[in-house]
């Protein structure tokens, strides 16, 4: 069911926000609002897609808010149509998906057509086959494979029903563009379709295979004794309590061994055992012989919206239709040229002259007015009404050839004898019942009037006699005649009655279906959009799967992620060095499971991470004296919703070894620093104290909470704050990097004036100043 309609999409709809847009409760309302305005049905339709189509059209009428959308769907005209036009699908080509043709061909066709007598009927049922590329399609290969079986002479009928009879039309016309050629290959272009202005038109080999009716899939009752049946695409536009009645509609229409063609996101269910499988990928199955039938239930009336059931072949374009009343004639005057060559006329089943042929005025007086409205009985000649009315009457009753001899007519000619025959005329070509009246002189019936006279009075007694006989007959058979006549005009009005009633109701659906006219279309494109970002999605999330995949195994770290109840949900290959792990252990909770670690308190902390939701690292020894670091987070989807937890074990062995061994070291040299009796500083680039050593608090009488973590300048009032020694941090040694023996003289308030020679040296791997000070105040003065 597809056509193309171009649509130019917003940005891509974020689909997980959909139901907050829009939600359950509010989209029901929608759909009981469309069902009461339009009557179509989206109940069984899938949700995804009327969401989608909703907002779309809020979008487009510049309306916020549902409830705002459902009152403009109330008051504006033509909005509900503009709704249900884009929920309503039309998506087709030729061929499309050519290697599932084929193989439907091969694996499927040819072996049950070898099953099959030449004298068999094969049918076929195409529901939702839109503008009819896809039931040609279908033609194409039947046609291939009873030339290949070298049975061209087997009847195909092929049944393409669709519920736009717009589209209906435009697939009977049999009509199709230039760019089909690129969805044919030549040998099938050249072979099943003739070269017009408007394009391309199918060949009348096909178009005797194909049955163009509308049809409503979901509301009318299926098809029967199929041999095979192409539903492609159609059932991934339903949920799944649709899709199950449709699929026990196939079941009832398929005969036994009867094929089933599917569309590629389509498949049966592997529990039913009514198909079996021919092919799994390109979704082609037999119906089970002997497989139970399901229970169909028709949820609607079958006759207030009956589809089309006349079988109507396709039409060459620029021909004029010549009217089925022509279309008699033609055959009724080629049955007179071929048979008769008396005066005769033909009548329908309401006496009415359709066709005259012959001298016919000695028999019945013309009468002016449109041809083919007025009653052969009114347009007799004296005498012959009451024959003609009697003969009438018993050839439609009985349905075979009445004579009636000896019957005079007058005309302007004069008064003469005929005989009257009334002959059925039967032709599977003419729409009705028809009488061919032929009127044929009698030997005996000469011009009474110009006989001699005595002749004439001898013949008078006798003619008296039979005259009256005849007319007592007559007036028997009128009587008879016109009782019956009165009932069946009686029944013949009740029918009218009735067949007027069903004309107004096929008149309605008619009208109603109309209003659906390409509403398919734009739904179906937009799926076919979608369904090309999902393709192409799905391939980026394989190749990302891939990726993720090859990077988990290949990385030495081992993961371990746990759902909701701590059990093993997946693992990477390297934390099986510490974890007894195999396969048939995912979905064991993950306490059961041995590791190697002195301590067993893992599950408890990674309990306690799913409860309170807060990150936890920790380091833990193995009993052969490895060390893991071990990472326990939450495991979130892209949804931010927690779904269990991602436990992650770096080897840190060596580093824990050098952090071990830079302690001892850091340990040492700060030991070896508090025994010197020089005052030492750490600065960093700020000139902040870092860390001193004892001689220094000791010297200096200052403590140290009263000094690390202060500039050196602001130390005891400002009491650092020497000229000399700024220069000496900010002028000299960024230039030199080492300085010694730089001397500073200083007089502190609490130890009085002193001399200090000064030793600094800036290391910049790690941004500090090493400043030494040494005391030489008394050494000074001695030398003093």
């Amino acid at each position: 069911m597809l056509t193309h309609f171009d649509i130019d999409l917003p940005e891509p709809l974020q689909f997980e926000n959909l139901t907050a847009i829009i939600p359950d409760e509010d989209l029901q309302r929608l759909i009981w609002q469309l069902r009461r305005q339009t009557g179509y049905d989206f109940r069984d339709y899938k949700v995804s897609t009327l969401r989608r189509q909703i907002i779309r059209r809020m979008g487009l009428q510049q309306v916020e808010t549902l409830p705002a959308y459902l009152t403009l769907l109330e008051h504006q005209a033509g909005e509900a149509q503009q709704l249900v036009k884009g929920l309503l699908i039309n998506v087709t080509s030729f061929f499309r998906d050519p290697e599932a043709f084929e193989v439907l061909k091969t694996s499927a066709l040819l072996p049950l057509l070898k099953t099959m007598s030449i004298d068999d009927v094969f049918r076929v049922w195409v529901p939702g086959c839109a503008s009819g590329e896809e039931a040609v399609s279908i033609a194409i290969v039947i046609h291939e494979c009873l030339r290949e079986l070298n049975i061209q002479d087997m009847q195909v009928r092929i049944f393409a029903t669709d519920l736009n009879r717009e589209l209906i039309q435009r697939a009977r016309s049999g009509i199709y563009p230039a760019t089909i050629s690129e969805q044919l290959s030549m040998s099938r272009l050249k072979d099943h379709f003739l070269k017009i202005e408007e394009g391309y038109q199918v060949r009348p080999h096909l178009t005797r295979m194909l049955v163009w009716a509308e049809h409503n899939l979901i509301e009318h009752p299926p098809f029967s004794s199929l041999h095979l049946i192409s539903c492609r695409n159609v059932l991934i536009y339903f949920q799944a309590r649709l899709q199950t009645k449709i699929r026990a509609f196939f079941q009832f229409a398929l005969r036994a061994g009867g094929i089933l063609f599917l569309g590629s996101s389509e498949a049966m269910p592997e529990a039913l055992d009514i198909f079996t499988i021919i092919d799994s990928k390109h979704k082609i199955y037999q119906r089970t012989p002997g497989a139970a039938y399901q229970w169909i239930s028709l949820d609607q009336p079958l006759f207030t919206k009956a589809p089309s059931t006349s079988e109507e072949p396709m039409t060459a374009p620029g021909k004029s239709q010549r009217s089925s009343d022509d279309h008699e004639l033609r055959i009724i005057h080629e049955m007179l040229l071929d048979h008769y060559h008396s005066t005769c006329a033909i009548v329908d089943e309401r006496y009415r002259v359709r066709y005259t042929y012959g001298d016919i005025d000695h028999y019945l007086r013309l009468i002016p007015g449109r041809d083919g409205q007025h009653s052969i009985l009114s347009m007799a000649r004296e005498g012959l009404d009451v024959e003609l009315t009697i003969a009438l009457y018993e050839a439609f009753e009985s349905d075979r050839v009445v004579i009636r001899q000896g019957v005079s007519v007058k005309s302007a000619g004069g008064e003469r004898l005929i005989n009257v025959i009334v002959k059925p005329i039967r032709d599977e070509a003419l729409s009705g019942r028809f009488q061919l009246i032929v009127f044929e002189f009698s030997p005996a019936g000469r011009n009474l009037e110009s006989a001699p006279p005595e002749s004439r009075e001898g013949e008078e007694g006798v003619t008296v006699t039979r005259l009256r006989e005849e007319l007592q007959q007559a007036r028997q058979a009128l009587q008879n005649a016109t009782h019956a006549l009165q009932a069946k005009s009686e029944e013949l009005t009740s029918s009218l009655e009735e067949i007027s009633s069903a004309n107004e109701e096929i008149q309605t659906t008619n009208e109603e279906l109309r209003t659906s006219k390409e509403e398919l279309e734009s739904m179906n494109e937009e799926l076919n959009t979608l369904n090309t970002q999902l393709t192409n999605q799905n391939h980026a999330l394989t190749q990302a799967n891939n990726t993720l995949y090859n990077f988990l195994q290949s990385s030495a770290n081992g993961v371990i992620f746990l759902d909701q109840r701590l059990a093993i949900r997946e693992y990477t290959e390297a934390v099986t060095r510490i974890f007894s792990l195999r396969k048939s252990d995912v979905g064991r909770p993950l306490s059961e499971i041995v590791s190697k670690f002195k301590s067993d308190t893992l599950t408890t902390v990674a309990a306690n991470v799913l409860d309170t939701l807060v990150n936890i690292e920790r380091e833990d020894q193995t009993v052969s004296g490895q060390w893991y670091k071990i990472e326990i987070r939450p495991y979130r989807t892209t949804n931010n919703i927690v779904d269990g937890l991602v436990l992650t074990f770096s080897e840190v062995t060596a580093q824990k070894q050098a952090r071990d061994q830079a302690e001892l070291a850091y340990q040492y040299v700060r030991k070896v620093v508090d025994t010197i009796e020089n005052s030492l500083l750490e600065l960093d680039q700020e000139f902040r104290v870092i860390a001193a050593n004892p001689a220094f608090f000791r010297q200096f009488q200052v403590q140290p909470e009263d000094t690390v973590g202060r500039l050196l300048f602001e130390l005891g009032n400002g009491q650092w704050d020497i000229p000399d020694l700024r220069h000496l941090l900010s002028d000299i040694l960024p230039q030199q990097s080492t300085v010694h023996d730089y001397v500073v003289q200083h007089d502190f308030p609490r130890i009085g004036q002193r001399t200090m020679r000064l030793n600094a040296r800036q290391i910049e791997e790690i941004d500090r100043i090493l400043l030494i000070i040494t005391d030489v105040t008394d050494l000074d003065s001695h030398q003093t």
